[in-house]
């Protein structure tokens, strides 16, 4: 007779549910505290493991970063314990030391919280002694972790104060040499900057060119078409890319830090006197730009500055708009005209009829500002109308008020987490959207006082319009200019019709 057997099942694997300690061991350390302070990946694995022996903690995976430094997330051994964290694989992560984890607070504080506790896992750091299950070891991992910053920063402040004593011994610093130059590794393992045979000679060149009264884009052209080299980038054009080369003085054999100047180590391509005179031409030129493209006033239209689209919200300059030698001076949109890409608010811009022709539409302003000084029930109008809106004072002063109120809920919300009345998980959200609508508010409340201009007190708009008839009889344009900037926020033009905003409504 057989004898049946019964085949007895086999047990279920543990899951990390059915072990309360099982761990995750981490460890970083850069080239150089390896070297020099003996933080060695075996010295703190061997740390680690003693401490979870004695506890008797499960290691679960044992997570390296050599060579890498703590000052960003991006390292493959703590994308590791990111991952193993929230897959639930670990419910602990120990390091020896909480700088091992990060150097950055903004890190450490999103590993704790967005990570660690997030997925209730602990946070142990061994040489701290304190664990993230309680709330002081929370707390205390905050503390130190702005600690941790602080050293960053020092670090990065060590770092720009040899900066700033190797420029005043006349080294150069920078991603890539100017052109001209060239970087070129020493033996001593350093960069040294030295003359590039072929592009010095296009400097020379250039410098030589402008200096003999030739334009910016004469000068490009003739550069392109002897050396095939264009000063264009995707964000200038390569005359404003000349200009910005010519000025630099690192051609002169000087290197530059924020507003001073000393002598370099490099070779020279110019004279001083050269470079000297040459932007002593370009800073003279200026004015006359500015004077030429809405920001002048003797050069330029009356109404220079003050023009906006009707459409797109950008600004008018002087164009000259026609064919050849049928061309007249307009105002027209940047987006239209698109001389300037960095102006250009709507490619499609649809303000594209009726252009104003300089002294056309300066003639019209001057007109509408004599009709004010001869009708005084016209500019009591005004005055006593406005817009219906509030004004900017009015505006400045709903931010403020908003703005505090915003403060007193953060301080609520903070001092009911410190009591123990709240989790920081349950004041989370409402606290990052308040943060956010206070720093919108900030931003609009520092737009509105730097950007919006004052609005005029109804003795001031008397006054600036009584004197209209003794400005035009003086006959000085500027005296005008200025008069009509004093009256006028802005003008907006839409195909041939304007829309005039008075600083006094």
């Amino acid at each position: 007779m057989k004898t049946k057997k019964t085949k007895t099942p086999a047990a279920a694997p543990l899951s990390v549910a059915d072990l309360e300690n099982v761990t995750d061991l981490y460890i970083r350390v850069s080239t150089a505290e390896q070297a020099e302070e003996g933080y060695s990946v075996g010295e703190q694995e061997a740390r680690l493991r003693s401490y979870c022996e004695a506890y008797g903690y499960i290691i679960n995976a044992v997570h390296v970063d050599p060579g890498y430094s703590g000052a960003t997330l991006e390292r493959p051994g703590i994308k590791e314990v990111i991952k193993d964290v929230r897959a639930g694989r670990c419910n602990k992560v120990i390091v020896w030391k909480l700088d091992r984890l990060s150097r950055s607070q903004k890190d450490t504080l999103i590993l704790l919280e967005d990570v660690f506790l997030e997925n209730s896992c602990d946070f142990v750091s061994l040489m701290e002694s304190f664990d993230t299950s309680t709330p002081f070891g929370r707390c205390v991992i905050g503390i130190l972790a702005a600690f941790a910053q602080m050293e960053r920063e020092n670090i990065r402040a060590r770092l720009m104060m040899g900066k700033q004593a190797g420029l005043k011994a006349g080294n150069y610093y920078g991603p890539t040499a100017p052109i001209g130059y060239k970087w070129e590794m020493q033996p001593n393992g350093k960069r040294e900057l030295l003359v590039d045979p072929f592009y010095s000679q296009i400097i020379q060149e250039a410098y030589r060119l402008y200096g003999s009264g030739q334009s910016l884009s004469d000068v490009v052209r003739v550069i392109k078409a002897k050396y095939g080299h264009s000063f264009a980038t995707y964000q200038n054009d390569a005359a404003t890319r000349l200009g910005r080369v010519l000025r630099n003085p690192i051609y002169a054999g000087r290197v530059r830090m924020v507003d001073r100047e000393y002598e370099g180590k490099h070779e020279a391509l110019v004279s001083p006197e050269i470079w000297q005179a040459v932007n002593n031409r370009l800073s003279g030129n200026a004015p006359a730009y500015r004077n030429r493209y809405g920001n002048g006033s003797k050069g330029g239209g009356l109404c220079s500055g003050l023009l906006f689209c009707g459409c797109c919200g950008g600004r008018l300059s002087i164009r000259g708009w026609g064919y050849k030698s049928a061309k007249v001076d307009k105002y027209v949109c940047y987006s239209v005209s698109k001389c300037n890409k960095r102006m250009i608010k709507d490619p499609n811009c649809t303000n594209r009829k009726n252009h104003f022709k300089v002294e056309d539409l300066d003639a019209l302003i001057v007109e509408e500002v004599k009709k004010l000084s001869l009708d005084p029930a016209a500019l009591d109008a005004l005055l006593q109308g406005g817009t219906g809106k509030p004004g900017p004072e009015e505006e400045a002063a709903a931010f403020r008020e908003r703005m505090e109120n915003i403060e007193r809920q953060i301080t609520r919300l903070l001092n009911l987490y410190q009591a123990g009345a709240v989790d920081l998980e349950e004041i989370a959200g409402r606290l990052s959207d308040l943060k956010e609508e206070r720093a919108a508010l900030s931003c609009s409340l520092e737009e509105l006082e730097n950007d919006a201009p004052g609005k005029m007190s109804k003795e001031e708009a008397r006054a600036a319009v009584a004197s209209f008839s003794s400005v035009v009889a003086s006959g000085d344009p500027v005296a005008l200019f200025a008069l009509v900037h004093s009256l006028i926020e802005k003008i907006q033009v839409l195909n041939g019709d304007i829309t005039i905003f008075w600083k006094f409504q």
